[in-house]
């Protein structure tokens, strides 16, 4: 059962016509209609743990620093404290990247925005995109065989990564030049 649930994720999703007619598969659950674009998708767990913990981070950094006594500030050199400062705001920047993630459909093709790179990639150069629970993120699969990452579909979010993942893959399957098995 395992492995036939497998091949069943990873396969060429369907288009709406399919979708929605005889043969329809009935695992996809209903379509929910036309998407409008643009259309941009960003993964809520992994946002949501970002901005806590960047404004943790910076929170409680300031608030020791100011809860240090004054001769303690002073022990500080400025080399050290530069060093202490770069090393939240690495994090920080980090943090950031994280928070950032997206993918942005548009009638031009679907951007991805994976931390801080960047991926254009035209429709027609979309096969399929597969998100599997052995998976952290969704992949898609483009024509000359190689896959992209999609850190904004992330199966931590769970049934609304599902739903999500059906709406662009209904989008792939209605733009995209592939003709089928």
């Amino acid at each position: 059962m395992r492995r036939s649930r497998q091949r069943w994720l990873c396969r060429r999703w369907p288009s709406r016509k399919e979708a929605s007619g005889a043969l329809g598969n009935h695992r996809l659950g209903p379509m929910t209609g036309p998407v409008a674009l643009p259309r941009v998708y960003r993964p809520l767990g992994s946002r949501v743990v970002a901005a806590v913990a960047g404004v943790s981070i910076v929170a409680v950094v300031v608030l020791l620093w100011v809860m240090l006594p004054a001769s303690s500030q002073n022990d500080f050199g400025p080399l050290q404290r530069v060093v202490i400062a770069a090393f939240f705001a690495l994090m920080v920047v980090g943090l950031y990247g994280l928070f950032r993630t997206r993918a942005v459909a548009s009638e031009s093709g679907l951007r991805v925005i994976n931390g801080f790179r960047s991926h254009f990639l035209e429709w027609t150069q979309m096969v399929a995109i597969s998100l599997t629970p052995s998976r952290a993120w969704a992949l898609i699969d483009l024509d000359d065989g190689t896959t992209v990452s999609v850190m904004a579909l992330q199966t931590a979010d769970g049934a609304r990564a599902t739903r999500l993942v059906r709406e662009l893959a209904t989008l792939i399957g209605d733009r995209s030049r592939f003709d089928g098995d």
